[in-house]
C-alpha cells in the first residue's frame, strides 16, 4: 500500500503526501459514517498514544487543508492509514479505465500517461458569450480566453494512468473583473488522465455533487495542453428554461513554472 510505504520510510512529507493521506482519512471517515473526534481516538490508538498527542483542532485543520500542519501530525495519521485495507477509488478506476480502453485490436496495452505531463497548469477558457444570447465573434485573440482554473496532474510510477487535481475558479467564464463569487462557487474536482489511442482523456468528479466533467486534450503550442472541457449542470447551478443541460468549452492549460 502506498500510504503503508510512506509512513515506514518518511519522517518529512510533502504536499502530495499529504494530500493522499487527507484523501484517505476523508474516505475513511465517509465509509465509517464517523466525524471527526472519532477519527482522532482511532488514530491515537492505533499510535498508541494519548489524545493529547493528536490534538482534535490540529487534525481538524489538517482534514481541511486550511494550515500545514506538522509532520508529527503527519506521521501518525500515515501510520494510523498503514493498518486499513487497502483502498483508493482513484487508483482502481485508473486501472479499469485503462484496461477498458487498452483493449486495442493489436493486443497491446493502454499506453502510460507520459511523465513529462506532470506538473502544475493555470486553465483558460473561452469567454463565455454575452448575457442575453448575442452573439460574440472570436477572432483568436487574447481577450477571448479569461482563467478558469488551476489543475495539478500526477502520474503514477509503473501505472498507466495518473491523478488529476482541478479546483474551477471561474466556472461561468466571465472576464476579468467580472468574476467573484456572482460568477458562481469555486469547484473542485478528482480523478484520473489516460493516453488511450488517442488524446489524453481526463475523467474527473465534483468532490462535493459527484458530478462527472471529462476533457479530451492534447498538446499545443508552447508545451501546453489544449482541448474541450465538457459538465453536465447540477445542483449547483440554476439553468434558465432552454439552455444546455451541460456546459462545453474550448480550454488551454499553460504550464507553470516551478520555483526555483
Amino acid at each position: 500500500m502506498e500510504t503503508a510505504q510512506i509512513a515506514e520510510t518518511k519522517n518529512r512529507f510533502d504536499l502530495a503526501d499529504r494530500d493522499r493521506i487527507r484523501r484517505a482519512l476523508l474516505r475513511y471517515m465517509q465509509q465509517r459514517g464517523i466525524g471527526v473526534p472519532t477519527l482522532q481516538g482511532e488514530i491515537a490508538k492505533a499510535n498508541k498514544l494519548g489524545l493529547d498527542r493528536v490534538p482534535l483542532k490540529t487534525l481538524q485543520r489538517f482534514l481541511g487543508d486550511t494550515h500545514r500542519s506538522n509532520d508529527a501530525l503527519v506521521r501518525f495519521c500515515a501510520q494510523f492509514i498503514a493498518t486499513l485495507p487497502d483502498s483508493d477509488p482513484l487508483a482502481d478506476f485508473g486501472e479499469q479505465m485503462a484496461a477498458f480502453l487498452g483493449v486495442w485490436r493489436d493486443g497491446h496495452d493502454c499506453r502510460p500517461v507520459p511523465p513529462e505531463i506532470a506538473g502544475a497548469y493555470a486553465g483558460r477558457a473561452r469567454r463565455a458569450p454575452e448575457p442575453g444570447g448575442a452573439m460574440r465573434v472570436y477572432r483568436g485573440d487574447a481577450e477571448d480566453w479569461v482563467p478558469f482554473s488551476a489543475v495539478a496532474i500526477e502520474p503514477q510510477r509503473a501505472h498507466p494512468y495518473a491523478i488529476v487535481r482541478e479546483q474551477v475558479t471561474n466556472w461561468d467564464r466571465k472576464p476579468p473583473g467580472e468574476t467573484g463569487p456572482e460568477a458562481g462557487p469555486r469547484r473542485a474536482y478528482e480523478g484520473i488522465a489516460i493516453h488511450p489511442n488517442g488524446s489524453f482523456f481526463i475523467v474527473l468528479r465534483n468532490i462535493l455533487t459527484g458530478t462527472p466533467r471529462v476533457y479530451w486534450l492534447d498538446w499545443a503550442a508552447e508545451g501546453r495542453l489544449g482541448g474541450h472541457g465538457h459538465e453536465s449542470r447540477a445542483g449547483l447551478d440554476e439553468p434558465a428554461v432552454g439552455t444546455s443541460p451541460q456546459s462545453s468549452t474550448l480550454v488551454l492549460f499553460d504550464r507553470l513554472q516551478e520555483d526555483a
